[in-house]
Parts: structure tokens; sequence; C-alpha cells
């Protein structure tokens, strides 16, 4: 998978996850957007992971089998949709028997972002809520930091022309 691919999958993926995150708000249709919107995930998640999205198993066992998996563009695609899922109600909610979940979610984005993390000053040295809160307000800025770096004196300025 190739940069424009990357992009163009993720791009794929977040309308599906905000139209999933779009439907009604009563009880019974908040479990069907909470269901679809964790099937993105999954889907996401196993492409990351080359397999079925059928064969996949659930959400927290894919996110811990991608967070060790080697580094991929798709595994990149999969952490940002991570990031923005932790901005929606519900979606990710860390309850104490989701620890691990919660773990193993901060795992994958710690290794597959490193470089957006830094960018927007992630609290890497801090204890596990303020990184908790920082992770779920990243979705707020993460495309600013996703964007390629522009160099610090313009080549007009500095002389050397582009080729």
């Amino acid at each position: 998978m190739d940069l424009t691919q990357a992009r163009s999958d993720l791009a794929r993926a977040r309308s599906d996850l905000a139209h999933a995150l779009e439907a009604g708000s009563t009880a019974a249709l908040e479990a069907d957007r909470v269901r679809t919107a964790r099937q993105v995930l999954v889907a996401s998640g196993a492409a990351a992971l080359n397999i079925d999205p059928a064969c996949a198993p659930g959400l927290a066992d894919l996110v811990e089998r991608v967070a060790r998996a080697a580094a991929s563009p798709a595994r990149r695609v999969f952490a940002v949709l991570l990031v923005d899922a932790l901005a929606a109600p519900g979606l990710l909610s860390v309850r104490s028997s989701q620890a691990r979940l919660e773990r193993d979610i901060r795992a994958l984005v710690e290794s597959a972002l490193p470089d957006v993390l830094l960018r927007a000053g992630y609290p890497s040295a801090g204890d596990i809520d303020a990184k908790r809160r920082f992770l779920a307000r990243l979705h707020a800025s993460i495309d600013e930091h996703l964007r390629p770096l522009e160099p610090s004196i313009p080549t007009w300025l500095s002389g050397r022309a582009e080729r």
C-alpha cells in the first residue's frame, strides 16, 4: 500500500465511521450506531493485519494484534481511526473490564504515530490519565499533525531551486 492509497483508505474509513456515528440518539439506534461504528473499526484493523474482516477477532483482540504488528500504512490508518473513535462518546468507553483495550490503543497510537504525537506535544512521560485526556482531544488537531512538515526556510529565500 502506497501513501496515496493509505490516504484514500483513511478518508474512506473516516467517512464510514462518521456515517455510522450520525445515527439517531434513541437507545435502540444508539446500540446500532455503536455496533456499526465498531464494524468500521474492525474492518480497518483487519486490513492492517491483511485478514478477512469476517474472520477478525473482537475489537479488543484486534487492537492488541495490530499494536504488535509491523509498521505499515494500513496500521497507521487504523491508529488514526482509533484516535477519531476515542472522541465518540460510548464507542470506546473504558470500563475496568476494558483497561486492556485502553492500554493497547495507547500502545498502538504511540508506536504507529510517533511523529504525530511528538508534533502535538504528547505527554510521553506523563501519567496514564494525562495520556488518556490528550488522546481523547487529539482528534481535533490530528489532521494538522499528519501533514508533512514544511521547510522552515522557504526555497526562494534559501536560494535552492526546486527540481
